[in-house]
């Protein structure tokens, strides 16, 4: 088991990463371009065919955007590295009524997704890709072309260099020292390095530097949204 799979096992078995509630810019993409929910149990369509498309959570942690979609109808899978995450995800999803949790939830490097070319409609990564090292997030980011059909769409987060320790054009990477998520790898992202990230498979469809600055301290941190077109 190598160092960064350590430590991500590591920070679920601690309970450190057990996020339950879905990420705002994951129900905005959802909404805007799949479905919406406009009633307690009513659903409008934005795609053709919503109830039936395939989407994927790239780095799905213990579930949070899996059962979010599921909630909305969606025919969903998850991947993460974590087998430890993997499994509270299987847990949950079973008893949220998600049917085949093992074969919907894998663990497995992103670099390698288990899936034929083409299955996925949409899919979404939220903090993942910039928590591993630049060439392991662009080599992810091929994989998941491969897995997603021309056209479909892909959101994604990244850290911006934008932040009160950091000149906004810093795009290096650093080891996470504070006790969440302590050991893995924090890549830090500008407008370039998000080009080269993306520029062999995906063209863009929306991308957001969103600013959430603590006015009181005068400390802020920025993290860019993207909404990627497969080529």
């Amino acid at each position: 088991m190598d160092t960064q799979k350590m430590n991500w096992e590591e920070s679920y078995r601690n309970r450190d990463n057990f996020v339950f509630y879905p990420h705002e810019e994951v129900i905005r993409f959802v909404s805007k371009h799949i479905r919406k929910r406009v009633g307690i149990h009513e659903f409008k369509d934005v795609a053709m065919g919503s109830s039936s498309v395939r989407i994927l959570d790239l780095g799905c942690g213990i579930g949070r955007h899996v059962m979010y979609c599921h909630e909305m109808g969606l025919d969903v899978y998850g991947v993460d590295l974590s087998e430890e995450a993997v499994n509270t995800a299987r847990k949950w999803a079973s008893e949220g009524g998600v049917d085949a949790v093992e074969e919907r939830l894998v663990v497995s490097d992103v670099r390698s997704l288990p899936w034929k070319d083409a299955f996925f409609d949409y899919a979404v990564s939220h903090g993942v890709l910039d928590s591993m090292h630049f060439e392991i997030a662009r080599s992810a980011c091929t994989e998941m072309a491969r897995v997603l059909r021309p056209g479909g769409l892909f959101y994604c987060d990244l850290v911006s260099g934008d932040d009160s320790a950091h000149a906004r054009e810093f795009a290096g990477e650093e080891f996470v020292a504070t006790k969440h998520e302590e050991g893995t790898i924090q890549s830090y992202f500008n407008f370039t390095k998000i080009t080269r990230l993306i520029e062999e498979n995906y063209d863009f469809v929306e991308c957001l530097l969103i600013r959430n600055e603590d006015v009181h301290s005068g400390r802020y941190i920025s993290r860019y949204h993207l909404v990627l077109k497969r080529k």
